[in-house]
């Protein structure tokens, strides 16, 4: 395909693509003109993700960007869950329902709807209230619970339809989060954005913030406890120091020794307690790890209870191995080792039918249990470290002492030393608890609205000029892709330089097409005996067949045969412009129709039907038979011979001594004889007719295209050497000659 053809093909068509390009910019100027405004409200919210906001007993990493934006990715779209989305609807709804001034009102033909006149409003507020207040989505299976989604969609507050008009987005360079929403209603879009902040912070704290409530709880707890032991230990000195007075040197040692006792018994205490936390807290991890990798692995059982109690059963059983003999610790052995195969038998009988999303929440709970205990035994086990290295200080020192003496004094510093330990932990507590009251109910994800949205008091602009713009540019360069399209995929010859690129044959003339349901072929031809204009659409025409007369006159051939390849190229079209051209120049022409599948020219000149009847034995003169059969035609100086339409060839139909084997003879009384063939791609007419010509000149359209059987008799034509004289390009558009 030429690019310079495609360039012409849309040069000449500009006016349809021009055309297109205003039907795109009505299309557009009416679709701004009829377009619903819209109103837009913006709300934000802080995340809290870059900020250090949570108390920590450990040293913990810096902030890892990749993980913020992970984390911004997933609030992004639990905004889109179906549960939020679905809580946001049915406080919408609700408005609607409630309020004496409702963002949407039903007209009287929705009202006349079953999804209005089905359902309960009263019933519907009380259930859509209820499911907003537990967090719970609406059952379509319940039938009461399927009218109200119902009416939900005939008011157009579907979660998907409410999620279509929000925007949800991170505010550059900012731990804020920017909501969105845009809708028919100023009030309407400034509820929606506030709405579903809301929303997302109950759903949000619902999973994580009862377990950090726990979590305070049991901080003030300990706070609470360790306040009781202070108080304990400053009235203890207290009366302590009022009993001894002032305390005797002398005493010291013994005093001492005293301490001693009771200091080592504190510190194999609390290693013993130490021991036993790191356990558990190693257990604790393990089954963290357990839990994340079933819920990454989608394996949920229905067993935990009883693997709960059998793997705190195993932990218990690794503690008592301390200091026990060879005989008991076997014996602990294989009782873990019982448990061990109980759990993995429960664990292999969970049931499969239990629904994910329960098993999803209860492992979640789970989870999240156990983090808790993680975090207090992490305390309890500083606190026991802290402890046991005080404990083991104290120890040497008063083990010191004894060597030298002591008295009441040591068991006063003694004292005084753990109410000063004590208090110390007690203010640590208050400090925790302090923060913890700082934060919001769940510390990991500190959201707060820092600008609420408000009602839009002009609409949003309907950039209409963009519209515009954009319709007009879409439909320009729709139209040129479809004319383009169209020209690619046309696989005609449309072109002489496409015709000779494609059948390498060579091309005696360029006939454009004429319009000859307007006006005859002669009268095209006549015009031109005036001073008509010649590069008008009949001028062309003339001129180019004047090319061919020329052609045709030096070949030196006299008897031509007229093929295609296919039917209806303009073979008759071609003889009939031909014989006219030479009829100009005073030649004598005699054309035989020869086409017994489509006998256009004996139709159109109403000629004898002779063809098959001339049978010349040799008496007499041929010429004198001959006059016989010929008619005369409209053309001046040219006879025609016709023939009879049927299914059959020349060789099945024509006599002995038939008018073709006296064609020479005939032939010397015309400048010219034109023979029509029938089409070479279904008929073997005209290769039995090639014996009984000079030269044979093949018609082709240039609406046709190029096939496998085209191409075999192509290669028919090329195998009769000199005797093919060339083709002929007919029915070609005035503006692709010269392409």
């Amino acid at each position: 395909m030429d690019l310079l053809y495609l360039l012409y093909s849309l040069l000449r068509k500009k006016w349809i693509i021009a055309g297109c390009t205003v039907l795109g910019l009505v299309a557009g100027f009416v679709f701004t003109l009829f377009q619903t405004k819209t109103y837009g409200s913006v709300a934000q919210y802080s995340t809290g993700f870059t900020m250090e906001q949570k108390v920590s007993i450990k040293e913990e990493a810096g902030l890892n960007i990749y993980e913020i934006d992970l984390r911004f990715n997933n609030v992004i779209e639990t905004f889109k869950s179906p549960k939020v989305m679905g809580m946001l609807a049915y406080k919408v709804l609700l408005h609607d329902l409630e309020d004496l001034k409702p963002f949407r009102t039903l007209n009287e033909e929705q009202k006349k709807k079953n999804e209005y006149k089905l359902v309960n409003i009263e019933h519907a507020k009380q259930t859509l209230r209820r499911k907003v207040a537990a967090m719970e989505l609406l059952n379509p299976f319940d039938p009461e619970e399927k009218k109200i989604f119902d009416l939900m969609y005939l008011y157009g507050y579907a979660p998907e339809y409410l999620q279509g008009k929000l925007f949800i987005s991170r505010a550059d360079r900012t731990d804020y989060l920017v909501i969105l929403c845009r809708s028919e209603h100023p009030e309407l879009s400034a509820y929606i954005a506030n709405t579903l902040g809301q929303q997302f912070i109950r759903f949000f704290n619902s999973i994580y913030g009862v377990r950090n409530l726990e979590s305070a709880a049991k901080l003030d707890s300990l706070a609470a406890a360790k306040k009781r032991t202070v108080d304990s230990l400053t009235e203890a000195l207290k009366i302590f120091r009022i009993k001894i007075g002032t305390p005797n040197v002398a005493d010291r040692a013994s005093a001492a020794m005293t301490v001693v006792q009771g200091v080592t018994s504190n510190y194999q205490q609390e290693q013993a307690k130490l021991n036993n936390l790191r356990g558990e807290l190693r257990s604790v991890e393990s089954q963290i790890r357990d839990l994340s990798s079933q819920s990454s692995g989608n394996t949920f059982v229905n067993n935990n209870g009883a693997i709960l109690a059998l793997e705190r059963e195993n932990q218990n059983l690794e503690i008592q191995k301390n200091g026990k003999s060879d005989e008991e610790i076997r014996k602990l052995t294989d009782q873990i080792d019982a448990n061990v195969k109980k759990i993995a038998q429960l664990k292999g009988a969970g049931s499969s039918n239990v629904d994910r999303q329960s098993r999803q929440n209860r492992t979640q709970n789970r989870q999240e249990d156990l983090v808790s205990r993680k975090t207090e035994l992490e305390e309890q086990i500083l606190a026991a470290e802290g402890n046991v290295r005080l404990f083991g200080k104290q120890k040497e020192e008063y083990e010191a002492i004894t060597k030298t003496g002591g008295g009441d004094q040591v068991i006063l510093d003694a004292q005084e030393r753990d109410l000063r330990i004590a208090s110390q932990e007690y203010e640590q507590l208050k400090k925790s608890m302090q923060s913890s009251l700082d934060l919001d109910i769940n510390p990991q994800n500190n959201f707060k609205q820092i600008l609420v949205a408000q009602p839009a008091f002009v609409a949003e602009p309907s950039k209409r000029s963009l519209v515009l713009g954009l319709c007009g540019m879409l439909m320009l360069f729709l139209s040129s892709f479809i004319i383009v399209a169209l020209e690619f995929f046309d696989s005609s010859f449309k072109t002489p330089s496409i015709f000779q690129r494609a059948t390498k044959l060579k091309l005696l003339s360029t006939l454009n097409k004429l319009n000859l349901k307007k006006k005859p072929l002669q009268d095209y031809l006549k015009d031109n005996d005036k001073e008509a204009d010649r590069e008008g659409e009949g001028g062309l025409f003339v001129e180019n067949l004047r090319k061919l007369r020329f052609e045709l006159t030096n070949t030196g051939k006299k008897i031509f045969l007229v093929t295609s390849t296919k039917p209806q190229e303009g073979k008759t079209t071609v003889i009939e412009a031909l014989a006219n051209s030479l009829s100009l120049t005073r030649k004598k022409v005699l054309v035989i129709d020869a086409n017994f599948s489509n006998n256009t020219l004996t139709r159109k000149f109403e000629a004898k039907p002779s063809l098959e009847q001339f049978s010349f034995s040799g008496q007499g003169n041929v010429m004198d038979k001959f006059l016989g059969i010929k008619s005369m035609t409209t053309i001046p100086n040219t006879d025609l011979v016709g023939c009879t339409e049927g299914n059959y060839t020349p060789s099945e139909i024509l006599p002995k001594n038939n008018l073709l084997e006296h064609l020479p003879r005939i032939a010397e009384n015309y400048d010219f004889v034109f023979i029509e063939g029938a089409a070479l791609n279904n008929h073997a007419d005209s290769k039995e007719l090639s014996a009984s010509v000079d030269g044979i000149i093949a018609v082709f359209s240039a609406k046709s295209s190029l096939g496998q059987i085209d191409k075999d008799s192509i290669q028919y034509l090329n195998s009769t050497g000199d005797k093919f004289v060339g083709t002929i390009l007919n029915n070609v558009e005035a503006n692709n000659m010269d392409l």
